[in-house]
């Protein structure tokens, strides 16, 4: 998880990462509903390799040109927002990298002996995430239809270009590039007789960042949110001292004696219904962390570790009711609109001169914004599991 916080850290400071996600958007031209979708998907394939939080804050600067140029009226900017934060929460299901709480469930396949590859978590998790964006997609154009015909994204376009990459943007290319071919390809390859796990691969990145300057020591100490990476340890400690205690025995027998009996679709449901209610109001994280210990134990002990960890895992990512419930949400409550200029001719409310200076910014989202959409996601991704993902496991397993 560090490396990623790391690539992604290095790839935003050369310049890459900007570049890359104009490039991507291109294709979709200027109608908004295109926009839309090209932002959403970009936010989810980021996501994937460099994780949901510092994808998002990504795609909120790469959105904010087009989102200044809206009138205050258009709804499209929160259609916009709420895209940028529902496709890092998707996108945060998808690999094991992809989000803080994807990291716990990843360890905790480990601990338990469920041996999950990158590209079987990949080949459970995408059908999922794909058909819960363009739900989200058609979600948001429906309850925030845009005034204009017409973005203009010629500045996102402006300045980015492959074919002058300088010597610092080609090694922070092909180390990326590198680094997430031996996370994908690990058991294929057999590197575990190599570097004995896939932690040790992510060093490889961090040292040779540090090495050739890519990554300082000010970056490493201020750009990687060390603050997640904190909570990810802690919450590791907490679940082995769980273990340890004897309390997770504990919790986990109480709940298979309610559920006595049942089979692997009734604990699926059963424990994507109390991370869907946990994860929106204690965040995604503290959810993983505080429930993921006892999905492992009782996971093993029905026979179906790696279903339910994963299972369980991706419910907590489409947790987005509200703007606590993930670092994504968070980011895009935060965003502001920056209005036009006004002349002092036209002021605000007869205002004048001082009208003119007035109320450069506003919130663009409320939390019953995220109700209405992020609420609407959430309750339309428990049939998803317990259909579609269901109908999966056999990946995993």
């Amino acid at each position: 998880f560090m490396a990623g916080f790391s690539i992604g850290s290095v790839l935003e400071k050369e310049g890459v990462a900007s570049m890359f996600a104009s490039h991507l958007l291109r294709p979709f031209g200027s109608k908004p509903a295109n926009v839309l979708l090209g932002i959403m998907l970009l936010g989810t394939f980021m996501s994937m390799w460099i994780c949901n939080v510092p994808s998002s804050v990504l795609c909120v600067s790469l959105a904010q040109p087009i989102i200044n140029q809206l009138e205050p009226d258009d709804p499209f900017a929160k259609a916009l927002v709420l895209g940028i934060a529902i496709s890092n929460n998707l996108g945060g299901m998808t690999t094991p990298i992809a989000s803080p709480q994807c990291v716990i469930a990843f360890g905790w396949c480990n601990k338990v002996g469920a041996k999950v590859s990158f590209l079987s978590w990949m080949r459970f998790s995408l059908p999922i995430c794909a058909l819960l964006l363009l739900v989200s997609w058609k979600l948001l154009l429906t309850n925030y239809p845009p005034l204009l015909a017409q973005l203009e994204t010629d500045r996102l376009h402006a300045a980015s270009s492959f074919t002058n990459l300088n010597s610092r943007q080609i090694v922070a290319c092909l180390t990326t590039v590198c680094t997430v071919l031996c996370w994908a390809l690990w058991k294929q390859l057999h590197l575990e007789a190599v570097f004995g796990a896939m932690g040790v691969v992510g060093l490889v990145p961090i040292i040779l960042f540090c090495s050739l300057g890519l990554l300082d020591r000010r970056g490493f100490h201020q750009e990687l949110n060390w603050s997640v990476l904190i909570l990810i340890g802690g919450g590791l400690a907490l679940g082995h001292v769980m273990q340890r205690s004897f309390l997770l025995e504990i919790m986990s027998g109480a709940v298979e004696t309610f559920f006595q009996g049942a089979g692997l679709w009734t604990f699926m449901m059963a424990f994507c219904m109390i991370m869907a209610v946990v994860g929106n109001f204690m965040s995604s994280t503290v959810a993983a962390i505080v429930i993921l210990p006892v999905v492992a134990n009782i996971g093993q002990t029905i026979g179906h570790p790696s279903a339910l960890i994963v299972s369980c895992v991706l419910m907590n990512c489409c947790a987005m009711a509200l703007p606590v419930s993930s670092f994504p949400n968070a980011n895009s409550f935060a965003v502001t609109r920056k209005l036009r200029p006004r002349s002092a001719s036209q002021g605000v409310e007869g205002e004048g001169e001082e009208g003119a200076k007035a109320a450069a910014a506003g919130p663009i989202l409320s939390v019953k914004d995220y109700l209405a959409t992020g609420g609407i996601i959430t309750l339309l991704a428990l049939p998803v599991m317990g259909t579609l993902g269901y109908l999966s496991v056999s990946v995993l397993e």
